[in-house]
């Protein structure tokens, strides 16, 4: 990207120097491709869509635009007691929801318990577990106490959005779940809801009461797209401000420069996963077989023009990376004996295996194209099938798939794999879509979970990675780059492509349109 006298990169976002532009509106396309969650408005329960839902709602504590460290938004500030086991938490002053009534710690206890409720079904609900009571002292101050050490906590709650008690407080859980006061609901960020039109357009308006500072836009819109590609043609016509982008779209864009570009790592590992209920992937060694017939290097290098990193286990920090893993390079002549020693020909029948995907830009097609004429190279044969987000829940959650291309958003802190990779949170529980059950992988979540130390919970995930490098629940694939693409008019914007679309401080309150 070429940097000009107007924009600057920083880190992995994009800030756009200072002016005096006057307020205006703001169009962007927040919900296209996998960072996105278009039309679903219970942040509760969505594990995406986060970028948009913190520009009306709020979070306890978030993590800078790099995803490296964790500073307060309605935390003033948070101390754990020495045996870890209470996690005190002070409030800024202030803060007010948008309908003028003050937030206080009675909101943030209201909440917890929310999530913790079983008939919410949150997917955080599990992050949340080893909470055993919440007291709240004043309307500043709260004190978590906790059934055993969890330091991953702070971590947890940058995606937990705080709701208001005085409004929700007497709707029972089952009603609020899936209930209409989401289509019109009071938050506390930089921006109160207006209204929304069905597959068209969320309207938000500037808050002047926020407590970082009315925003310089008078209005921010989350407009809806059938498709990515028809929001790209949005951009590219000056008719939105903002939308991230596939690779194809930015390779476009490189004949026109109609807008700039942010590039950064996407932080979500891209995975075959297999349903770890077939009897067909309970063997190690298909599993092996599968990643050892696969040229990784070939599609990063063909596919994603260099703009993917490899993966060998389900963590890609490189601290979290212990030495001598098994980089399983492609290898068709062990991968077949792998096969063969497995009886693959007997659990296949030589039918072929649906591979189930929520992506559907070009170049995803493009490399499950490439995974398919690999595999079956070795014998296995599968059968790309492209759905959309939605479906691609309801069908993992119920178990009926075989094996999926997907990915994982990692993060800064490997707890996030907690209810990902442990075998007490197959749903409705958690996110362990794969129902993975390996008894050496959930001792190690727990003690990463436990450990306070610093350097002893490093070498913990050192641990996990290896743990899954070499059982293999999932087939780490690689960590894509993605990208945002802006107008040319846009200032003071903060992106990057986090997972699940956000997490992270962005600070909307400064953006404006030149």
């Amino acid at each position: 990207m070429k940097k000009s006298k107007k924009s600057v990169l920083a880190l992995a976002g994009l800030v756009v120097a200072m002016s005096s532009a006057t307020a205006q509106t703001f169009t962007g396309a927040f919900d296209v491709g996998p960072g996105g969650n278009p039309q679903k408005f219970n942040p509760l329960t969505a594990s995406a869509g986060f970028s948009f839902y913190n520009k009306y709602f709020s979070t306890l504590t978030l993590y800078d635009v790099g995803l490296q460290k964790i500073s307060g938004d309605l935390a003033e500030s948070w101390n754990y007691s020495t045996d870890a086991k209470s996690l005190a938490i002070k409030l800024r002053k202030g803060v007010k929801w948008h309908d003028g009534t003050p937030l206080t710690a009675r909101d943030v206890k209201f909440t917890l318990e929310l999530v913790r409720h079983p008939d919410m079904a949150s997917v955080f609900a599990a992050r949340l577990e080893a909470i055993s009571s919440i007291k709240v002292s004043d309307d500043q101050n709260l004190v978590l106490t906790l059934s055993s050490p969890d330091v991953s906590l702070p971590d947890a709650l940058t995606a937990v959005m705080i709701l208001p008690q005085h409004l929700l407080g007497q709707v029972a859980p089952k009603d609020l779940r899936n209930g209409d006061w989401w289509k019109s609901p009071v938050g506390s960020g930089p921006f109160k809801w207006v209204k929304y039109v069905p597959d068209q357009y969320v309207e938000l308006a500037a808050n002047p009461d926020f407590y970082r500072g009315k925003p310089k836009l008078a209005k921010l819109i989350n407009r809806y797209f059938k498709d990515g590609s028809s929001a790209a043609i949005a951009l590219q016509a000056g008719e939105i401000q903002h939308t991230p982008l596939t690779l194809d779209q930015v390779r476009e864009n490189e004949k026109t420069k109609a807008y700039n570009v942010v590039a950064g790592s996407s932080h979500v590992l891209n995975y075959i996963g297999f349903n770890n209920d077939d009897p067909r992937f309970k063997d190690v060694r298909v599993r092996q077989a599968i990643m050892l017939a696969l040229d990784r290097s070939a599609i990063v290098k063909n596919l994603y023009a260099g703009n993917a990193t490899l993966a060998s286990c389900a963590l890609t920090l490189p601290k979290f990376l212990p030495g001598q893993l098994e980089p399983y390079a492609t290898d068709l002549a062990r991968a077949r004996q792998l096969l063969s020693d497995a009886r693959w020909s007997s659990l296949s029948r030589g039918e072929p295996i649906e591979m189930l995907t929520y992506y559907g830009d070009q170049v995803s097609k493009d490399v499950l194209a490439a995974v398919q004429s690999m595999l079956a190279q070795v014998g296995v044969k599968i059968s790309p099938r492209f759905v959309d987000g939605a479906t691609y829940g309801q069908l993992t959650d119920s178990g009926k798939f075989a094996m999926v291309f997907a990915g994982q958003g990692n993060g800064p802190d490997p707890s996030v794999y907690n209810n990902v990779l442990g075998s007490a949170y197959v749903p409705p529980k958690g996110l362990n879509r794969m129902r993975i059950s390996n008894p050496e992988i959930d001792k190690l979540l727990e003690a990463g979970k436990a450990e306070v130390n610093e350097g002893k919970r490093t070498q913990i995930y050192q641990q996990l990675c290896r743990a899954t490098n070499e059982q293999l629940p999932l087939v780490p694939l690689w960590v894509a780059n993605r990208f945002g693409g802006f107008g040319k008019n846009v200032q003071d914007a903060l992106w990057t492509p986090a997972p699940g679309g956000g997490r992270y401080q962005d600070h909307p309150e400064n953006w404006s349109l030149r």
